[in-house]
């Protein structure tokens, strides 16, 4: 399953129902050149604020409290204009 980013704003939010609970999520691009996720709660309270969205890596590994991963194979980070190209994978927790 793979989280439903696009590139329409620099900031964005949805909600986004994974194995039975809705969480919200914020995309953002940066004046620094990347783009950002937090990840909430359906009562805005924040799981993560502000993690780098990059490739080749776990994103949410230092985030042991929360049942998924995200997990990107693309070959590069995405742009400001790629966003909705990069495939950012949700992954069950072993």
């Amino acid at each position: 399953m793979n989280l439903p980013l696009t590139n329409n704003n620099p900031s964005e939010s949805f909600s986004f129902n994974i194995n039975g609970t809705v969480y919200k999520f914020k995309q953002m691009w940066n004046s620094l050149g990347f783009w950002t996720l937090d990840i909430l709660d359906i009562n805005d309270n924040a799981f993560i604020l502000g993690v780098k969205l990059v490739t080749k890596e776990n994103l949410l590994i230092m985030h042991p409290s929360l049942p998924f991963d995200l997990y990107s194979n693309n070959d590069n980070d995405p742009t400001r204009y790629t966003l909705d190209q990069f495939n950012l994978q949700i992954l069950e927790k072993e």
